[in-house]
């Protein structure tokens, strides 16, 4: 049986326990309608076409028993914001009673996530103020988390850095992340991949395990600043022994060919190789998606169902 297939049988035992107590509940939901009064909105900042297929092919092979919709976009400007209207209303055509979004981005803390809490109106101001009004959702929703520190995430970036290794007990693995403007997400960010390198640091037993934001979107002072960091950790860690920098980035066609520029005369292994594609980010995906819709069909009565008031998970 191939690794796919076990991350493919996992997402469905995991549907199948969820669903397990909808055939005579309160809730009147049975296994046959359960999911499918669920819409799934898979929501990604988006990049290049490379970046983008990337996501489509993940949420498909995630292939979630539910009405699922895609919208790529930071939700910066009209264009973005209407794309993602338009995925909302599919999902309202198909005849869900409820959406919930699986934000496939790398924190939870950042610019883009908080346009997110606003556009779905979780949040009264917004981030980019181009972008115009909220949505208008017909249907309540719940939006979830990003990656995060979870543990598929660090189980993908030791694999990551297993591919580069020869040693692991005289190497040091660098995690290098997008990482945000301010300087408080940036901390909250740097403490999620901490928490991402002590799961590499335990079951790989490298030598040790770094991360670094490089804030590519921030002002030029910021950026530089975090480039000079990253290249003093790279050049202190390559004279104590072999250093590997892993990318914590979503998929290719992005800032992962911006590393090796600005890492240019120093020695480390680097690939590249982004989170995407991995099975384990698609049953991530299928994972979120049917944690969110369990915890709808559980509330579904228990509410007005008034589409005003949105929540966050």
């Amino acid at each position: 049986m191939t690794f796919r297939r076990l991350c493919r049988g996992f997402v469905i035992l995991l549907s199948a326990s969820l669903l397990c107590g909808y055939a005579t509940d309160s809730t009147g939901l049975t296994r046959d309608n359960a999911l499918s009064r669920i819409g799934v909105l898979v929501i990604a900042h988006g990049g290049s076409n490379q970046w983008n297929g990337m996501v489509r092919r993940a949420v498909r092979a995630a292939d979630l028993d539910m009405p699922t919709e895609v919208a790529l976009g930071m939700g910066m400007h009209s264009g973005e914001v209407r794309r993602l209207q338009e995925a909302v209303d599919r999902l309202e055509r198909k005849g869900v009673a409820r959406i919930v979004v699986v934000p496939l981005l790398v924190s939870s803390h950042s610019e883009v996530f908080r346009q997110f809490e606003y556009l779905f109106g979780l949040r009264a101001e917004a981030q980019w103020r181009q972008a115009g009004e909220p949505l208008d959702l017909e249907v309540p929703l719940l939006l979830g988390r990003a990656l995060d520190d979870d543990p598929l995430v660090a189980e993908i970036l030791l694999e990551r850095a297993f591919a580069l290794s020869r040693s692991p007990e005289r190497e040091t693995v660098i995690l290098v992340a997008h990482g945000p403007n301010g300087e408080a997400d940036n901390q909250r960010w740097l403490e999620a991949l901490q928490r991402l390198a002590s799961h590499l640091t335990r079951e790989g037993t490298f030598r040790q395990v770094l991360s670094a934001t490089l804030r590519d979107d921030a002002p030029k002072p910021i950026q530089e600043g975090a480039a000079r960091q990253l290249r003093e950790m790279v050049r202190t860690s390559s004279e104590q022994g072999r250093t590997l920098v892993v990318p914590v980035l979503i998929a290719r066609g992005g800032i992962e060919e911006k590393i090796p520029k600005l890492l240019a005369g120093l020695t480390y292994v680097y690939t590249g190789q982004t989170l995407l594609p991995h099975p384990k980010l698609e049953a991530w995906i299928g994972q979120e998606a049917l944690r969110l819709a369990h915890r709808e069909t559980s509330h579904e009565t228990k509410d007005d169902g008034d589409p005003s008031s949105p929540v966050v998970e």
